[in-house]
């Protein structure tokens, strides 16, 4: 049924109605577009079974139905339009030019060739303004056999069969970086493999590629080069590196005659994971918006690159920068349209800009509800996705939460916790990837067991903190912001600042 569910997803009741009015795909009054219908509202496959057929999902009435819906369903893809009026040029192209390109082929086939030829001829101008080359590879084919074999048109076979060549030899160079790029990702960083293999096979797949993109000015063969090319620095934590790789591929997209998003949105959002692993927060302003103007605003893609944004400046002390996208974010209409996953991590983001406001370093928020009137245990309550993240997200749950109760002098309360977070310690964070978290949090440990003492708290974490030094953040690759929201040693500075020279 899943396979209906997207159909259905894609082919709205909206697209549909235009098409509906001639009878096609079915009529509102019929089992198919009963069937479309109680899908559209998300009906289960039982319930779905029962109102249409009155037998189980698993009769064979009810899967002839389903098979014919998504027969048709098919059909409509190419009398619906599928773009969306947010789309740039070459995404509204994508869909303009593959539907051409079908139709031609199946006009060539039909022998209705004077209309496939100037269908093909239209379509291939298009493919090769948008770069789709591996369509416009198999037009010049079919228009190459056509002028060379039955129209005898020896200057058209010869203009298509140069054209034919060049997109051949572009074509297997962009498929070569696709496989490269995918058998790198698949082997070696999806398994995780040891930092050397990943760094040496990023550099022997870019390095095979480097003599096609000195001679093909071609979008997918320097999408992937680029991506590879990042994987070395990534790997190698040399992200000075990365970050002119990234500019070096906003170079060479923004110069597009279209506006090639998706390329500039990964470039754009790469260089600012750059900039949070080099704690560089100055001249950010001008890429920040620029990659936001090319994200759909309110989409899944635009609240991450605002999520990455806000940490970065909470990284560099830069708080009001930080409680202004909190805001324009939660502002949104459809913030509460995102995943669940979407929503909690920036109520998380939400209790460390509280933390940032109760020590005074947020004035902005003073008149915000949000934070006048925040609660620990409200808090609590409203993230439990992450709080199963035993060792992702959970982490930085943990530490707000005993940064919180200790800005609160609610020390009866963090003394309760030690014996399960010593255990949640033991058990999820000794491993390579997430040193840095435990070793703050043996720190954080030492507050109850000093009695909250400054001096003595000092004095017992000064180990654990050093072992933590030991192991940048850097080391803890990209994605460490969600663990590590505030950096653990300015965190360090903001609890010493919370204690005092008494006992509790």
């Amino acid at each position: 049924m899943q396979v209906l569910r997207e159909l259905v997803q894609i082919i709205t009741r909206i697209k549909l109605r235009s098409i509906r009015k001639l009878g096609f795909p079915f009529r509102n009054d019929t089992q198919l577009g009963e069937m479309y219908e109680l899908l559209a509202d998300n009906k289960e496959d039982e319930e779905l079974a029962h109102a249409l057929t009155g037998k189980s999902s698993k009769s064979g009435t009810f899967r002839r139905l389903k098979s014919d819906l998504i027969d048709r369903l098919i059909a409509s893809l190419f009398l619906v339009d599928l773009s969306l009026p947010s789309y740039n040029s070459r995404q509204q192209a994508y869909y303009v030019i593959h539907k051409n390109w079908a139709a031609s082929k199946i006009l060539f086939g039909k022998n209705a060739r004077m209309a496939a030829v100037e269908l093909a001829e239209q379509t291939l101008r298009q493919a090769l303004r948008y770069e789709f080359n591996d369509l416009a590879f198999d037009l010049s084919r079919n228009l190459k056999m056509h002028f060379g074999t039955v129209a005898s048109n020896h200057t058209k076979y010869q203009e298509y069969a140069e054209e034919c060549t060049r997109l051949q030899q572009i074509t297997q160079a962009e498929i070569m970086a696709e496989d490269n790029y995918t058998r790198f990702i698949s082997e070696f960083v999806r398994k995780k493999a040891a930092t050397e293999i990943v760094l040496e096979e990023a550099q022997k797949a870019h390095l095979s590629l480097c003599p096609y993109t000195d001679r093909f000015d071609s979008y997918t063969l320097h999408l992937y080069a680029g991506l590879l090319e990042m994987g070395i620095y990534t790997a190698s934590s040399n992200y000075n590196a990365a970050d002119m790789v990234c500019d070096k591929l906003i170079a060479f997209f923004e110069e597009k005659e279209y506006e090639a998003s998706v390329p500039l949105q990964i470039a754009y959002y790469q260089k600012l994971l750059c900039h949070f692993q080099l704690g560089k927060f100055t001249q950010t302003t001008d890429f920040v918006n620029r990659g936001l103007t090319l994200l759909q605003e309110g989409s899944y893609n635009w609240f991450k690159f605002q999520e990455t944004y806000l940490v970065l400046a909470l990284h560099t002390r830069e708080q009001r920068t930080a409680y202004d996208v909190f805001c324009q974010a939660t502002g949104h209409a459809r913030f509460k349209t995102q995943q669940e996953e979407i929503q909690e991590y920036w109520r998380i983001l939400e209790a460390y800009l509280y933390f940032i406001y109760i020590l005074g370093e947020l004035p902005e928020a003073a008149q915000d509800k949000r934070f006048t009137k925040f609660r620990i245990g409200r808090f609590l309550n409203q993230i439990p996705i992450f709080s199963r993240d035993k060792r992702g997200v959970n982490v930085s749950i943990l530490i707000i939460q005993i940064l919180l109760l200790v800005s609160q002098q609610r020390y009866q309360d963090t003394f309760e916790k030690i014996d399960a977070i010593e255990q949640y310690c033991r058990r999820h964070l000794f491993t390579k990837d997430t040193l840095r978290s435990f070793y703050f949090l043996k720190a954080l440990l030492e507050l109850p067991k000093n009695s909250f003492h400054k001096a003595a708290v000092q004095r017992k974490a000064a180990k654990h903190l050093e072992k933590m030094k030991a192991h940048p953040l850097e080391e803890a690759g990209q994605a460490s912001f969600l663990t590590e929201i505030i950096p653990f040693e300015l965190l360090w500075e903001y609890i010493i600042g919370l204690l005092g020279n008494d006992f509790h």
